[in-house]
């Protein structure tokens, strides 16, 4: 008697995904795997100019950067940065690719991404990081839509509050946001425009030290 063949098909479907699927992907990079492309660009243009930014503040003051970062964070800074959105994966299609506006619960959703990027690294089984590290990344995952006047999410967090790693990202997202193309845009916003718009943002939504920085390293693009 023949044994009949049995074929395992493993469909992953974000719908699908619990915050409690401990361990489910192997690495990190198996998990950003099933986030759109869109956001996948998003997040590698975002580690660039997060790390033009950082690698600006290291040459002039690496005594800083050691004092907020520690020693190792440098290794590993750009891919730090770059995983800012792994939250994301929980966010449906749907809402990530809606061109109209959003409704209250799906611009929550989106919101949700800083939180949700908790429970998106318990699904990785292989850490990308080691555990001083991964304090450094999680601190930008959180908290890089916090705003130095306290308006922001997911906390609230208000001036130094905010860790130094997510300031850094925070203005970085910010600009690639502003930036880059989209559909409903008549008119694509220039680099000197961008610019001029974060830095009417220093002291309200930016740090204005970091602002004064991401201007004179912005030069470099």
């Amino acid at each position: 008697m023949k044994r009949k063949k049995v074929k395992l098909l493993f469909v992953c479907d974000k719908s699908q995904m619990k915050s409690t699927m401990i361990d489910c992907y192997p690495t990190i990079n198996s998990l950003c795997s099933v986030i759109p492309r869109e956001t996948r660009e998003h997040m590698h243009r975002v580690g660039d100019y997060s790390e033009i930014l950082f690698r600006f503040i290291y040459d002039i003051d690496v005594d800083r950067i050691h004092k907020e970062l520690g020693y190792e964070f440098e290794k590993y800074s750009k891919d730090i940065f770059k995983y800012h959105d792994i939250g994301r994966v929980y966010i449906p299609f749907a809402v990530l690719n809606k061109v109209e506006r959003l409704t209250d619960e799906e611009f929550q959703l989106i919101k949700d991404h800083a939180i949700n990027a908790i429970p998106a690294m318990d699904s990785i089984y292989k850490k990308p990081f080691n555990n001083a590290v991964m304090k450094h990344f999680m601190n930008v995952a959180l908290y890089h839509h916090e705003r130095w006047d306290g308006n922001g999410y997911p906390k609230g967090l208000k001036g130094e509050e905010i860790p130094y790693e997510a300031r850094i990202c925070a203005i970085a997202d910010t600009y690639d946001g502003i930036t880059s193309w989209k559909p409903y845009k008549k008119k694509q916003t220039s680099k000197e425009e961008a610019i001029e718009i974060i830095t009417k943002e220093s002291g309200r939504q930016f740090d204005p030290e970091l602002v004064d920085l991401f201007r004179a390293s912005m030069k470099k693009i």
